[in-house]
């Protein structure tokens, strides 16, 4: 068997794909078709971005039952259930949840597409359910199997946007691959670009923001991900103010959107607000699962230290950054990353330069596209000032 590891992909592909399944959790393609149940599965959707999973997951399981050629009914139930169980249990009993959800689902998608071949939204929610279970091989570190389905259930959505170019809902998916593609020179670009995509971060960004504007029910998946990007990838701050505003305006519930937030807002030089929302977040964190909990307090804890360090309280600053690193449990480490370099700056400023250097090189090892690896590259050779 091929050393993938070894040719220095696995590190990268990781990330790449966790990317690319999180679009596949929330499922958004839908053509001018709509299906009986519709109205169900959407106030399903909005439940469980509003963190209301066990609601999501009752209401969508009825709407399976009432409308059972309704392929979104079926696909996002399994979401729903995956990411009810991930807020409660650890994450290897998600992974066998989803597994068995995904093995009873799959084979009902696959009938409704035969059956109805001239509706291309079937296709579609079998390939995403398809690509779904390559999570689990991520998570299982299955290489191969990893690569073989996310392949698989790609191809099919690829296939479905090319016949229908004016689908700006599939512009999503299409669009986070060809974006993560470009942040990979070599043999993740080159194979992208052997299927017909144009694999850089500007085409890829372009069609997210596409879905973002013009998607029918793209958008919110679309505005949470061009935020995230925007915010630790691209350093695009204004963006990220943006669209982080009209997530937490619509779904208020939700944490995370409200972190993106609060970030964006600090970032920004905006004072009204920022002190309101660190209240309503320390409010909300003992009502999150304990899991999420170890989340999100972590950063919550970041937030606090970029609040103080653009105060110029940089004792304050260090306090958090240290509560946040030692605390950290999330899934990706993108906030990881930046919560290094920004206590390597703490620490050039303190005129600390051997932590700085050390911290900066913590940052760099992580390797995960973020803005923070440049600037961490940046100040080994000249001092933060």
């Amino acid at each position: 068997m091929v050393n993938l590891r070894g040719l220095g992909i696995i590190s990268r592909m990781d990330q790449l794909m966790r990317k690319i399944i999180h679009y596949l959790l929330i499922h958004i393609v839908v053509l001018a078709v709509h299906f009986p149940g519709d109205k169900e599965v959407m106030k399903g959707v909005e439940l469980f971005y509003n963190y209301q999973t066990a609601e999501a997951v009752e209401i969508l399981a009825q709407a399976r039952k009432n409308f059972p050629e309704n392929p979104r009914a079926h696909f996002t139930w399994a979401a729903a259930r995956m990411l009810d169980s991930e807020a409660h249990n650890p994450v290897i009993e998600s992974y066998d949840l989803l597994e068995g959800d995904l093995n009873e689902i799959i084979p009902i998608l696959k009938y409704l597409s035969d059956s109805h071949s001239d509706v291309p939204e079937y296709d579609l929610y079998l390939g995403s359910a398809i690509g779904l279970k390559a999570r689990i091989n991520l998570g299982k570190k299955e290489w191969v199997s990893t690569l073989v389905n996310a392949y698989r259930g790609f191809q099919i959505i690829r296939r479905i946007e090319r016949e229908y170019p004016d689908l700006m809902d599939a512009k999503l998916p299409i669009g986070i691959v060809e974006y993560f593609s470009g942040l990979n020179p070599g043999l993740v670009q080159w194979t992208a670009k052997l299927i017909g995509l144009e694999a850089t971060r500007q085409a890829g960004l372009e069609k997210i923001e596409l879905a973002v504007s013009e998607g029918e029910f793209a958008n919110v998946e679309a505005k949470k991900i061009i935020t995230f990007l925007s915010l630790w990838v691209e350093n695009d701050i204004k963006t990220a103010l943006r669209h982080s505003d009209d997530l937490h305006r619509d779904f208020p519930k939700n944490y995370f959107f409200t972190i993106m937030y609060l970030e964006s807002m600090i970032k920004s030089g905006e004072k009204d607000g920022v002190l309101d929302l660190f209240s309503k977040l320390e409010r909300e964190l003992e009502f999150l699962t304990p899991i999420q909990r170890e989340w999100y307090k972590s950063y919550l804890d970041y937030e606090k230290s970029q609040y103080y360090f653009h105060n110029s309280e940089f004792e304050k600053a260090l306090h958090y950054v240290d509560l946040s690193i030692d605390e950290y449990h999330a899934e990706l480490d993108i906030i990881l990353s930046h919560a290094l370099l920004l206590k390597g700056k703490l620490y050039d400023i303190k005129h600390e330069r051997e932590k700085a250097i050390f911290l900066y090189k913590k940052c760099v090892k992580l390797d995960n596209y973020s803005s923070a690896i440049d600037e961490a590259t940046t100040y080994l050779k000249h001092r933060y000032k």
